[in-house]
């Protein structure tokens, strides 16, 4: 029942993050999955093809809206990233140890991304003047390989990269469509080659497929009505719990459960 509930509002949290809010929110589907299956390798192989299937939503809308610089600089990154990330996906097996690792870097990836953007304002303020060099861009873009293969949440360093350039808002968000497409793609080939993609995994994705233009369909709408501070806000304080769950073990819902009851 937990899965039923989890992994299809993960799916949908994915659609509304690319269609309305930023990619930002959506990193919180990946602690919602993990909990729906209780298996952090196989949320991943779940959850790479329906990130693939939200890339070309998107991409319809933002096809010839890119910076084709900022791409050459850095997709050669992300693929030796995702390179080096994809030889040791294939050294870790699926025990205990590998799925508490796992655990614990999505849960620090997603508290670190939450307390960057409690500071964004601050951050993107001191690299106001950044202007990149060229190994920049390969240097973010190794990062950018290496965190989106291990837990699909590279969104925080393209933002770092790409923001403070003033790309003007369709273009950064356009940019970044295209370079997650190319990244995710790029993904599916260590996924498939270590079976983190398989045929149960796919059966998944299928069945959870129709939430990706749900989820799209609602960021639209959400976007034309509901505030999006106050969503955000939301998202990111469950977000943070969600990475102390992960870190931790600590539940926060029951904990506060307990105390009232």
């Amino acid at each position: 029942m937990t899965y039923f509930i989890l992994a299809p509002l993960a799916v949908v949290l994915v659609g509304i993050a690319k269609a309305g809010f930023g990619s930002g929110v959506g990193i919180a589907a990946v602690p919602l999955f993990i909990i729906a299956t209780n298996d952090p390798k196989a949320s991943l192989g779940i959850m790479l093809p329906l990130l693939c299937a939200c890339d070309v939503i998107a991409l319809f809308h933002y096809r010839r809206t890119f910076d084709p610089k900022n791409l050459w600089l850095l997709l050669p990154g992300a693929a030796i990233g995702i390179g080096v990330c994809g030889v040791f996906l294939g050294k870790i097996g699926n025990g205990n140890q590998t799925q508490d690792f796992l655990k614990i870097f999505i849960g620090v990836i997603s508290i670190a991304f939450v307390l960057y953007q409690a500071a964004k304002t601050w951050i993107l303020k001191r690299l106001d003047s950044y202007k990149p060099e060229n190994w920049h861009g390969w240097f973010f873009g190794f990062w950018i390989g290496v965190t989106s293969t291990l837990a699909h949440a590279a969104g925080p360093v393209a933002t770092m990269y790409l923001f403070p350039q003033h790309l003007g808002r369709r273009l950064f968000v356009g940019t970044t469509v295209v370079l997650f497409a190319f990244v995710n793609a790029l993904k599916l080939i260590p996924y498939f080659y270590h079976h983190m993609i398989n045929l149960g995994s796919m059966q998944q994705s299928l069945i959870l497929l129709p939430f990706v233009p749900l989820g799209t369909w609602l960021g639209v709408w959400m976007n034309q009505r509901i505030n999006e501070t106050v969503f955000s806000a939301v998202i990111y304080t469950i977000l943070f719990l969600l990475g102390v769950n992960m870190i931790t073990g600590f539940d926060p819902v029951m904990f506060f459960y307990r105390f009232f009851s």
